[in-house]
């Protein structure tokens, strides 16, 4: 008889869901002034994810950048921001009084779906570094929304030097390529030499990650995707907020893990949900799964 597979199981769109319910949500960078006016919102979030499953919870950090901070002359407060990230992810899985682990999150540095950012290559490195040190606490590390090599690679090496375990999440386009028009599998490899624990697409469309998916298997480490449910990402590129989004409505919860149990099939450990993927779905998926695979968090299943 074979052994049960094991799964990892992420949380869903943190954002999003903050975004909802949020008062403070019309200010430029919402997510970090939610936190600051609102805690109990990001709280209440992060414990209805575990409360649907997860076993990870990624810190609302994603939008906290040196550059992105330094716009709103708020980069001397990074270090703060973070932590205050940490203690009240910390709050939620204590009043849950189930076992979780924490992702520290290191997402694109001047905004999400862009090319390649106007920054230089010590620039990258250096600002990564700083908010790999400013999450320190953590349990593992997500480099999420990846869209070209060159802030994949600065971002790979800095997690990579804090020892930490951590994943390296890439947004695929629709051609399979990076933003940028780089190689997905060829910016893979040369990340390889930092040695990722796992790789990942993520905040790709869940038909893209469908098919781009098993190209995965080769790169020879744990490997999975979390996917969005927007129907385009197009207006932040070009300079709109989070307001301009839609929500896709046929993904269902149903048939999100319908597509989840797609990419276990094509064997995938790692799953969760991005932008839109509400705890609701991660309660459908986490039923679903849970009645073939042990379902659990990064430390339990990927050592």
């Amino acid at each position: 008889m074979s052994p049960v597979k094991n799964i990892c199981l992420l949380d869903g769109g943190l954002g999003q869901e903050i975004y909802r319910q949020a008062l403070t949500a019309n200010a430029y960078l919402w997510s970090v002034e939610v936190m600051r006016r609102e805690p109990e919102v990001v709280q209440s979030v992060h414990r209805a994810y575990i409360d649907a499953g997860s076993r990870v919870c990624t810190l609302n950090t994603y939008a906290a950048t040196p550059p992105r901070l330094a716009r709103e002359g708020a980069e001397d407060s990074l270090e703060d921001i973070h932590q205050l990230a940490l203690s009240i992810c910390r709050a939620a899985i204590a009043s849950s009084g189930k076992v979780i682990d924490i992702a520290g999150s290191l997402g694109p540095l001047v905004g999400s779906y862009r090319e390649t950012p106007p920054l230089t290559d010590e620039v990258l490195l250096n600002d990564y570094r700083r908010l790999c040190a400013a999450q320190s606490g953590v349990d593992l590390f997500l480099i999420e929304t990846m869209t070209n090599a060159r802030e994949a690679m600065a971002a790979c090496r800095a997690a990579s030097e804090t020892k930490l375990p951590y994943a390296l999440g890439l947004r695929v386009e629709s051609n399979g390529k990076l933003r940028s028009g780089e190689s997905l599998m060829e910016t893979i490899e040369r990340t390889m030499a930092y040695q990722p624990s796992a790789v990942l697409i993520n905040c790709s469309e869940p038909e893209i990650t469908t098919q781009i998916l098993p190209q995965l298997a080769s790169c020879g480490i744990p490997f999975g995707a979390y996917a969005n449910g927007f129907v385009s990402v197009e207006a932040l590129p070009g300079g709109k907020t989070v307001e301009a989004l839609e929500r896709r409505e046929d993904v269902t919860i149903e048939a999100y893990t319908a597509w989840v149990s797609q990419w276990i099939e094509a064997g995938a450990s790692v799953v969760g949900g991005c932008c839109e993927i509400t705890p609701a779905h991660i309660d459908h998926l986490h039923r679903t799964l849970e009645q073939r695979f042990n379902v659990g968090r990064w430390s339990d299943i990927l050592r």
